[in-house]
């Protein structure tokens, strides 16, 4: 076993916040119905929402990263992109072509990731901690199927493990991978289908040989039933991997494909609360 890396992903809704727009929605709505035109509401609106994401980044900085520094531990961050951004740019590429190229609809869904991660970085570097941005190739995710739904082949984690070595805050772009194209015979990226940063923070663990992935989610654990569809509901502590692949209502907090690499790799997974890093999560035991 490696040394101790601990391997965090933090979803679109965490990297957002609660608050899109900041705490003063309200205020906010009254200056919007004051402005006379469209683009200036839109550039308003952009301005509170770029914000209030900032002021995310940093809490995220300060609470999940920051102490793991003091304890001199250099985690693996992977990030999915923004709250509804891959939606955004899924539909526009409905508006632009029905039937999109895989390769090009695979390189514009993956900016979201990318734009995620490298705006991390940039909180953590100004937090003190230095940090680096990596896309899905950079990190070695491998994969096979093609542009777009690839499964992870393998991980070459030489460049991630380094970064670590050297103190550096790896912040890998989640979704994405790599795979050779037979017809060019060049590496061309690939996308890892819907939830597929989970994936990317399963195989990351399974690369650097650790025991387990954390997923920092806008909940704070697995419940035997949707919490939202009536009050009985209660949070479980731990689950089987096997048990979950067998639920009717496969939770929406973490992708199926994950959980079954994190078996074939005895990889479990943490769901924890990215808003409040002293809740207990549930953890998904794939390692028995």
């Amino acid at each position: 076993m490696a040394d101790k890396i601990p391997v965090l992903k933090f979803g679109g809704r965490t990297l957002q916040g609660c608050d899109r727009f900041g705490a003063d929605e309200d205020d906010l709505l009254q200056e919007c119905r004051s402005l006379s035109e469209p683009n200036e509401v839109y550039r308003l609106l952009e301005q509170r929402r770029n914000q209030a994401r900032a002021q995310r980044l940093r809490e995220i900085a300060k609470q999940f990263v920051l102490p793991l520094r003091d304890e001199g531990l250099v985690p693996v961050i992977v990030v999915s992109a923004f709250d509804w951004a891959t939606d955004k740019l899924d539909q526009l590429s409905t508006y632009i072509a029905p039937q999109p190229v895989p390769r090009e609809y695979a390189r514009l869904l993956m900016s979201g990731e990318l734009r995620a991660n490298s705006s991390l970085a940039m909180a953590l570097e100004g937090a003190g901690c230095t940090a680096y941005s990596m896309t899905g190739r950079e990190a070695g995710i491998r994969s096979k199927g093609g542009p777009v739904g690839a499964l992870i082949e393998a991980v070459d984690q030489g460049y991630v493990l380094s970064l670590v070595t050297r103190g550096i805050v790896p912040v890998v772009a989640g979704f994405q991978g790599y795979y050779r194209d037979p017809k060019t015979g060049r590496n061309e990226v690939s996308i890892l289908g819907r939830g597929g940063s989970n994936l990317t923070a399963v195989a990351l663990a399974a690369g650097l040989e650790q025991s387990e992935a954390t997923m920092c989610s806008n909940v704070d654990g697995i419940y035997d039933r949707d919490p939202h569809a009536g009050t009985n509901a209660q949070k479980l502590t731990e689950v089987s991997g096997r048990e979950l692949l067998d639920w009717e209502d496969f939770p929406r907090v973490i992708q199926r494909e994950a959980v079954e690499y994190a078996l074939a790799q005895k990889v479990d997974i943490w769901i924890r609360s990215g808003f409040d890093p002293s809740i207990a999560g549930t953890r998904i035991i794939c390692s028995q």
